[in-house]
């Protein structure tokens, strides 16, 4: 839990640390390396399904997390990284590092995703080799972490750039962006709403109205889960959908072009609902490693608590209303490209804000529910 909490606020805070340290990402790159000289060719990554397997992996990593509880054994979670570790070289093997890293390796995609909105940001200047991610542009490679590695070191570069710069400035999500940036905010969301008092009266009244689902427990939370990820994801649909009768192009064109504006939301979201978490059970990591199995080789000790409630919400307050802000003024960038006059643009753009809003209210709502409890 630290490394998924750590990840995603460094990703959003800082930039894209986890490819230059990934132990998966250098495996890929090997791999790669060793079947070209084998005269090895691996197959086209199908343009259809996009970031689909992140969006998979991200449920099912949320599901292990938020309400398998066995997942936590220690037996269990050996077993389920050695199976993920081995899809990865599977898929990497069958259609090549950096294709399958950007759009099927989970921790890849939420790191890279989540640094659109940092402010490091990679470049790569008159590229010698093409690029095998298959999306950046030829003039200057921007966000493409395989290029950066692959060009000489005089050809690349990290500079700063400001917060959100990197939606407009790198290359686009592709299929199935939208939903994946989507999972990843409505899973915290569920994570922080399944810890109040309302989400307790909720379970109640379904456990007592059904026999089964008082003995199936799980499957409760599963569904309570999904009708929250699926709430989400239909929501910005919908939203496209009209927001493509103003402008060019289906609801399809609509839901990629706009993905990325919602990328400031979900990263300040994830910080907001997890630092806190990362300054208490961050104190127990030492212990956690020194005594994995629970075998009292470390003193029980009890973590610092002093942060005031008080300034926790101020701070996950200010947070949450800046990444809304940033997504506001990426929307109106990517609309004004449209459209070239202000005015339509606003009018085109009002759906999407008026979402943008109501996510925001989603997610304080359950972060001063949590709060309060």
């Amino acid at each position: 839990m630290d490394f998924w909490v750590g990840l995603g606020i460094v990703s959003a805070l800082v930039g894209n640390v986890w490819d230059f340290v990934s132990p998966l990402s250098a495996a890929g790159r090997f791999l790669d390396r060793r079947l070209s000289a084998l005269g090895t060719t691996v197959l086209p990554y199908p343009s259809w399904l996009g970031l689909w397997p992140a969006t998979v992996l991200v449920l099912a990593w949320s599901w292990l997390e938020l309400v398998w509880d066995q997942a936590r054994e220690p037996r269990t979670l050996a077993g389920i990284a050695i199976a993920y570790v081995v899809l990865q070289l599977v898929a990497m093997a069958a259609f090549g590092a950096e294709a399958w890293l950007a759009r099927g390796e989970l921790f890849t995609a939420v790191a890279r995703s989540f640094a659109r909105f940092a402010p490091l940001e990679l470049y790569v200047v008159e590229p010698a080799a093409p690029c095998r991610a298959g999306r950046c542009v030829e003039e200057e490679r921007i966000g493409c972490p395989d290029c950066w590695l692959d060009a000489p070191p005089e050809d690349r570069g990290l500079r700063l750039r400001p917060y959100g710069a990197g939606l407009r400035r790198e290359p686009p999500l592709g299929v199935g962006g939208g939903t994946f940036v989507l999972a990843l905010l409505a899973t915290v969301v569920y994570d922080g709403f399944s810890q109040t008092q309302r989400y307790a009266d909720l379970e109640a009244f379904f456990l007592r109205h059904s026999t089964w689902l008082a003995s199936h427990t799980d499957v409760l939370a599963t569904l309570l889960m999904a009708a929250i990820v699926l709430g989400f994801a239909l929501a910005f649909l919908a939203v496209t959908a009209l927001v493509s009768r103003l402008e060019l192009g289906g609801a399809a064109d609509a839901a990629r072009r706009y993905a990325p504006t919602l990328i400031p939301i979900a990263a300040v979201y994830f910080v907001s609902h997890y630092f806190l978490f990362l300054v208490y059970a961050g104190q127990l990591t030492a212990g956690n490693v020194a005594d994995p199995f629970g075998k009292d080789w470390v003193a029980d000790y009890a973590p610092w608590k002093g942060v005031p409630g008080a300034a926790v919400w101020y701070v996950q307050v200010a947070l949450i209303v800046w990444g809304h802000v940033v997504a506001v003024l990426a929307a109106h960038r990517v609309s004004v490209e449209m459209h070239w006059r202000a005015r339509p643009a606003l009018l085109a753009q009002s759906p999407l804000v008026l979402l943008m809003v109501g996510y925001t209210f989603v997610g304080l709502w359950v972060l001063g529910q949590v709060l309060a409890a």
